[in-house]
């Protein structure tokens, strides 16, 4: 193999980009009443994908990925995913996470796992905001000073889910550490660490509860189902590229993530990051751990059957934010 690309450059779909800015269920409203703007959107789409830069060394990386995804995806499908017209949509349900009510706020109920976990708690914690205008989902948000993390607590154990996922993220990149600050390698390396710690992190506090069992159940299912969709999104996206053939499995696309709609490109991100953490999430947080600090765990992911994928690049990339 050769050496990994320094970037995996993201081509953006404006008019996805703008209709997820507001809620997914909205999103997805507006576009079930509204059959020529998803027309619209599509088109937008093919013609973005027509443009995406490929280096040679990424549709390599791509090649290996897509038989690590088509792997995944060869299990039973996932039984989260919610219905529509009697077919599966690729929305996970959750419905039974915000059925549970914290003890206190989600930034409370994250202190405490973070602490259990050795992890530190007051820097991240104290840049958590709710999102400006509000917003889908939470968010890791480079800014002038540093990192900040948006989110929206309503109070539920779903709202913990998405700030543990994004106190991964903040971990991993608010220091600058001993590896590179943006390029593929930081991209992969940032989600495994924000996939690792929402799984784990959730664990931990499943596990404090008077009767987790079914809850516990539930999880499992729910971070099957997220990793099935990101090899599942993965190997459409590499199919729209040329680089395999489509995913045997259909779903109703009207349901779309929010990366999917705005960008091409990031769908590896999420693949190989799944890849990554899929057998041993535990150990990503305890490197995390083990870092001393935030983002000093850096570098120190290393991707299954890419050896050199954790060779540092320092290539800049157009991405300055993280979910």
């Amino acid at each position: 193999m050769t050496s990994v690309p320094e970037l995996l450059e993201l081509t953006r779909i404006q008019a996805g980009w703008d209709l997820f800015q507001a809620s997914y269920v909205e999103a997805a409203r507006a576009l079930r009443r509204n059959p020529g703007q998803l027309a619209d959107l599509w088109a937008e789409r093919r013609r973005a994908v027509a443009v995406h830069p490929l280096s040679d060394d990424l549709r390599e990386l791509y090649g290996a990925q897509t038989e690590r995804s088509r792997a995944a995806i060869a299990e039973p499908a996932p039984p989260l995913l919610q219905s529509y017209a009697g077919k599966p949509v690729p929305l996970i349900e959750h419905s039974w996470l915000r059925s549970i009510p914290l003890r206190s706020s989600a930034v409370e109920a994250a202190r405490v796992v973070l602490k259990e976990l050795s992890l530190p708690d007051e820097d991240a914690l104290a840049t958590v905001s709710s999102p400006p205008g509000g917003g889908p989902a939470g968010r890791t948000a480079k800014t002038a000073t540093g990192f900040r993390i948006l989110a929206t607590d309503d109070g539920t154990t779903s709202s913990l889910a998405v700030l543990l996922h994004e106190l991964g993220h903040f971990l991993y990149e608010a220091d600058p550490g001993p590896g590179p600050t943006e390029g593929i390698v930081h991209y992969v390396e940032s989600e495994a660490a924000a996939l690792a710690l929402g799984r784990v992190g959730f664990d931990r506090y499943l596990a404090a509860l008077p009767k987790p069992g079914e809850s516990g159940r539930l999880w499992a299912s729910y971070c099957a189902t997220e990793a099935w969709l990101n090899h599942f999104y993965f190997l459409t996206e590499a199919a729209e590229l040329g680089l395999c053939a489509p995913p045997p499995e259909t779903l109703d696309m009207l349901y779309l993530r929010d990366t999917y709609s705005s960008t091409v490109g990031y769908q590896f991100v999420y693949a190989a990051a799944s890849s990554l953490m899929a057998d041993h999430p535990e150990q990503i947080v305890t490197q995390l751990a083990a870092a001393s600090g935030p983002g000093r765990g850096r570098g120190h992911f290393a991707l299954p059957g890419h050896p050199e994928f954790d060779r540092h690049t320092t290539a800049a990339t157009p991405t300055q934010e993280r979910r």
